[in-house]
């Protein structure tokens, strides 16, 4: 009485077996515009004083740092793009 029932298990779990591995291409992800978008400096006064010369040179190494974070999360994407593509 016990065999039957082991021999249709054991029929069914053999047809479980037989999987096929279909392996998909992922879409690459676009790099986002705001990353691509132009740095722009601020706007310079003709007449300046030095405190405002001062205030200028900050304006400009927060859009270099700005500009280099952006960079760096291109060189992220890129890398991603790159260890999943291999």
């Amino acid at each position: 009485m016990i065999a039957p029932v082991v021999l249709l298990l054991i029929g069914l779990l053999s047809g479980c077996s037989s999987t096929r591995t279909e392996y998909v291409q992922v879409p690459l992800m676009p790099i986002p515009m705001y990353l691509l978008a132009d740095c722009l400096p601020p706007v310079i006064a003709d007449s300046m004083a030095w405190g405002d010369s001062l205030l200028l040179n900050a304006q400009l190494l927060a859009v270099i740092e700005q500009c280099n974070l952006d960079k760096q999360a291109i060189r992220q994407i890129e890398q991603t793009r790159q260890v999943t593509h291999e």
